[in-house]
């Protein structure tokens, strides 16, 4: 990346998504992401920006390829193994987790950018690779991404702000039940949980194709 006559680095397509991605991590809301910031950040007026991108949805894509490049997808090559599953989608989680501001604006998106398409390709032909029948490959391949991307976006903990005791007058059985969890682990144990009952639903699935063939 060769500088720029100011010494700034030259202004690239990656360097856009770079920045752009560190002021969404620095956001509350995606609306604090504008062309306007972006240009400052890059030392360059926001005109000079479309030389390098279309628009905004461009940079949005930018970002989606820089998050989705550090989900590790190399597990499932060749694997018939469920485990390796749960370690893909661990890695999806913690890329997207990682990123929650960004992660709300890129599930809204359509699933047409080559950047996406190869995160769920290797997942397609590893649940073709363990006898899922094509029919139930999408089915469970959306219920992945809302395991996953719920997770990510949405934290189920954090809707409850008070303490247990706080909830006992009026809602006696959600006091007793985050008494019974903490608070700290509910989000972990119910990723897990899901994780367990959908690799269940796999096994299932490909148990009465398997019988049925």
């Amino acid at each position: 990346m060769s500088p720029s006559a100011s010494g700034r680095p030259a202004v690239t397509r990656e360097l856009i998504g770079e920045v752009a991605l560190a002021i969404l991590d620095e956001s509350r809301t995606e609306s604090d992401l504008t062309m306007r910031l972006l240009a400052a950040r890059l030392g360059v007026q926001a005109p000079s920006l479309y030389a390098h991108v279309s628009g905004f949805d461009d940079v949005i894509t930018l970002v989606h390829k820089r998050i989705n490049a550090s989900i590790d997808t190399s597990v499932l090559d060749g694997s018939r193994d469920l485990a390796d599953l749960r370690a893909m989608a661990c890695s999806y989680l913690e890329c997207y987790r990682s990123h929650r501001v960004a992660a709300t604006i890129i599930v809204s998106r359509a699933i047409n950018e080559d950047c996406a398409l190869a995160i769920y390709e290797p997942i397609a032909a590893f649940l073709e690779r363990v006898g899922v029948p094509s029919s139930s490959v999408m089915p469970i391949m959306a219920l992945l991404d809302y395991l996953v991307l719920g997770s990510a976006v949405e934290p189920f903990s954090a809707g409850f702000i008070g303490t247990a005791k706080s909830y006992d007058a009026d809602y006696p059985a959600l006091g007793r039940a985050l008494r019974g969890s903490p608070r700290r682990s509910i989000d972990e144990s119910g990723f897990e949980l899901g994780m367990t009952a959908l690799c269940a639903t796999i096994e299932s699935v490909r148990i009465s194709e398997s019988r049925a063939g």
